[in-house]
């Protein structure tokens, strides 16, 4: 399985109602990609958050449905919308053993 995994932390204009509305557009996904097993999205708790205030996760059942999923055409429309509203972002891919 190959997990990714993406972390916000937002420009201060942006709105929790616009945050809310990319993440379920982010997690609507779900069910469009093949091998795509499950995207779950949530606010971060971690006191280690560092102002990452916002968490993607997508397991794939494999590299290439998560190299599906980056390049639907759908990801490509919210991707777009994230990044005029992020300050920063950070991605982290593994496969899990």
């Amino acid at each position: 399985m190959n997990i990714h995994i993406a972390l916000y932390k937002w420009k201060d204009a942006v709105s929790q109602q616009a945050i809310a509305q990319a993440l379920a557009d982010v997690a609507s996904l779900a069910n469009k990609i093949p091998g795509i097993i499950e995207i779950v999205t949530g606010e971060n708790t971690s006191k280690y958050s560092e102002g990452y205030s916002h968490v993607i996760l997508v397991r794939g059942e494999n590299q290439a449905a998560i190299d599906a999923y980056r390049a639907h055409p759908d990801h490509a429309t919210v991707a777009q919308t994230i990044a005029a509203m992020e300050d920063r972002g950070v991605g982290v891919d593994f496969c899990a053993k």
